[in-house]
């Protein structure tokens, strides 16, 4: 296995990420506890950079449709939320079709699980194993 040195430890403080481009490979880094994580930063549903998402423990939350990993595994737990609209009447009839038709286009969306990356930490360097 070949790491490459990805960050600093100081760098992603507990409970946080952060976003890391390599071998063109877009990944994020999470910090859960002072033990680092590496998984793809992109959400299989819709593309989404999760590293602008939340940190729950292990569970990585989706900005746009949360849906939500364990950063440890990458296993999905919850697929896209349902989105639900308020009263859309005063909207443009031809929006409101668009609209309609985007949310059933998005439901047929399988979500997969995410990539993850070895990790390990020597002295205050983040280690990726970019494979």
């Amino acid at each position: 296995m070949s790491f490459i040195e990805v960050a600093k430890t100081w760098e992603i403080p507990t409970g946080k990420m952060k976003h890391i481009e390599v071998n063109d490979k877009e990944m994020l880094v999470a910090n859960v506890n002072g033990k680092f994580y590496a998984t793809s930063d992109r959400c299989p549903h819709s593309s989404g950079r999760l590293s602008m998402g939340k940190l729950e423990g292990t569970t990585l939350v989706c900005p746009l449709h949360f849906a939500r990993f364990d950063v440890s595994t990458g296993e999905l737990l919850a697929g896209p939320a349902e989105m639900r609209l308020g009263d859309m009447s005063k909207l443009p009839p031809e929006f409101v079709q668009t609209m309609a038709r985007m949310g059933e286009i998005i439901s047929k969306i399988k979500t997969y699980d995410l990539k993850v990356y070895p990790v390990k930490t020597r002295d205050d360097s983040i280690l990726v194993n970019v494979h």
